[in-house]
């Protein structure tokens, strides 16, 4: 199995789209558009799992700056998780309204 990330995409993009258009290059054995939990508005990315690292890498070649409603696709093999680079923890010296304050009444 091959993961790919799917960066720049339009915001109207569902994971059934990601689907249906990595399909034509093999079989998709997952595809999610990823959503802010707060908004639920897409954040612009996603990722594809092919079962076949042949297949993924053929779709990375044709889709990967592929222009799509004004944006152009960013495509690649995803890198694990352990791979990538650390986020930055925003720190309360960070929150211009000063640090958070938790209520502990239950």
């Amino acid at each position: 199995m091959t993961n790919i990330f799917i960066a720049n995409l339009d915001w109207g993009i569902t994971s059934e789209d990601l689907k249906a258009t990595f399909s034509s290059f093999g079989e998709v054995t997952y595809a999610h558009v990823v959503y802010d939990r707060e908004t639920k508005k897409s954040k612009g990315y996603g990722y594809v799992e092919m079962s076949s690292t042949d297949q993924a890498i053929n779709a990375i070649q044709a889709l990967n700056g592929l222009e799509i409603n004004g944006r152009k696709l960013d495509v690649k093999i995803a890198s694990p998780k352990e791979n990538r680079p650390a986020r930055k923890e925003k720190s309360n010296s960070d929150n211009p309204r000063g640090p958070k304050k938790f209520n502990n009444k239950r």
